[in-house]
């Protein structure tokens, strides 16, 4: 059954789309007794990206700020990453790209998302760049700073613990397309096994990264509309508002109040921009295909790392100029008023779990201690005497991948598991605790 949909999807796709039959991965594929094979090998990236921890913990996260407790409608990293993957699909269907490969790569687009949006992400990048250490103190020097599409890497390839082997074990350009499609910044001291991460991104990852801008700034500006935190007024005079009603004319609504406006505006903003993505990516593509004479599969393999750009999925001319004044807009309205508070405990949050975890590794769940003590080979924390207990601490903080693990551990914790655990620790007493440079002097022999 997989070699008819293979064949099928051969026929179908463009000369330029990747095909199922050609993916490779880093490990082989568990038999677990299956008399059928019912499954390409990016569905099968798409199943086992689904049913991860990880994605479960998205509904759970904000996008940006800390998630409320009771919040029957505002967006989450969830929520997003659904509308992500079903505006990245649309376009791929219609420039027959891989789309189950875009599915994939969209549904995991924001696993290595930490809590509270981009508070979170700028508070572990600070600590492992060396630039906080949770009290206000000196860094502990440059750890390889964080990056959420490594993070993300981290999360398929290692972290999630479902078979023998660690990691989802997904296809090569299923985990080139997470790190790719997002903004990665910090790249690995060492290139993992099966990436060109020295080539640009290959079209059904270029496809995810538009989707992903485009998704998000439609999203932002509903929520804000629906919130009340917008005007109406003020949306209007954005330039793709404006081009929206040019559009349409009579049919843009003049009554009917808040929630009638925003939602033809989602509804009418996400059809004008969908649209000009594939026709302008359509355009692109036939124009690529043909100068570099590429007719078959094959003529792509040979050409892809040489030939492609990463700028051949875009919007039509001045729709860039559209999405990024909208973008500016609600980058603005974002770090208003409360949200600039939000956003400050968010980070203070995170500082300080790990501040706390460096200080006092019996703070952290056995999960943490069990892989500290299979990467490092040292015995489990718990185990130890209390002097002992006190030598090893300070062992581990001078050990690189103790900060590594601490930073795997905040970064997979949703907005309430942080919350909760930083009360938990402050009224232990935990929490706030020295700083680094009062724990140097005292791990001086």
């Amino acid at each position: 059954m997989r070699q008819a949909m293979e064949r099928e999807e051969d026929a179908r796709l463009a000369p330029y789309a990747l095909r199922s039959s050609e993916a490779t991965r880093r490990h082989p594929l568990e038999d677990d007794g299956r008399a059928f094979d019912y499954r390409t090998a990016y569905q099968r990236d798409r199943d086992r990206i689904v049913y991860s921890r990880a994605f479960r913990r998205l509904r759970h996260k904000a996008i940006a700020g800390i998630l409320p407790a009771y919040e029957d409608h505002r967006r989450n990293r969830l929520t997003h990453t659904l509308e992500v993957t079903q505006v990245a699909r649309t376009i791929g269907r219609a420039l027959r790209l891989n789309e189950d490969l875009i599915e994939a790569v969209a549904l995991g687009h924001d696993l290595g998302q930490p809590p509270f949006g981009p508070a979170g992400v700028q508070a572990i990048d600070d600590l492992l760049a060396g630039r906080r250490d949770g009290r206000g103190g000196p860094g502990l020097g440059d750890r390889g700073g964080f990056s959420p599409a490594w993070q993300g890497l981290r999360v398929v390839d290692l972290l999630e613990k479902r078979y023998e082997h660690p990691g989802l074990n997904l296809t090569d350009p299923t985990r080139e397309g997470i790190v790719k499609a997002g903004s990665a910044p910090h790249a690995p001291e060492s290139a993992p096994e099966g990436l060109r991460l020295g080539n640009p991104p290959l079209f059904e990852a270029q496809v995810v990264a538009l989707a992903i801008r485009l998704a998000s700034a439609l999203h932002d500006l509903d929520d804000a509309l629906q919130a009340g935190t917008a005007g109406l007024s003020e949306v209007e005079k954005l330039g793709a508002i404006r081009e929206l009603k040019r559009k349409l004319g009579a049919r843009y609504p003049r009554g009917g109040g808040r929630f009638a406006a925003a939602n033809a505006i989602h509804r009418g903003l996400t059809h004008l921009l969908v649209t000009g993505a594939i026709l302008a990516s359509q355009a692109n593509l036939s124009r690529w295909a043909s100068a570099g004479k590429i007719a078959s599969s094959k003529g792509f393999r040979d050409r892809r790392d040489d030939a492609v750009s990463g700028r051949e999925i875009a919007w039509p001319k001045g729709g860039e100029a559209l999405v990024a004044e909208l973008e500016g807009f609600l980058a603005a309205r974002l770090r208003r008023g409360e949200a600039e508070r939000v956003v400050g405990r968010g980070r203070r949050v995170v500082l300080g779990l790990f501040a706390a975890y460096f200080a006092d590794p019996a703070l952290l769940d056995d999960h943490v201690l069990f892989r500290m003590k299979e990467v490092a080979g040292v015995r489990y924390f718990r185990d130890l005497s209390r002097e002992h207990r006190e030598r090893d601490a300070k062992a581990y903080r001078a050990d690189h991948r103790y900060t590594r693990l601490l930073a795997d551990h905040l970064a997979a914790m949703t907005d309430g598991y942080a919350l909760a655990e930083h009360a938990r620790l402050t009224e232990m007493g935990a929490v706030p605790i020295p700083s680094l440079e009062q724990l140097r002097r005292e791990d001086q022999p």
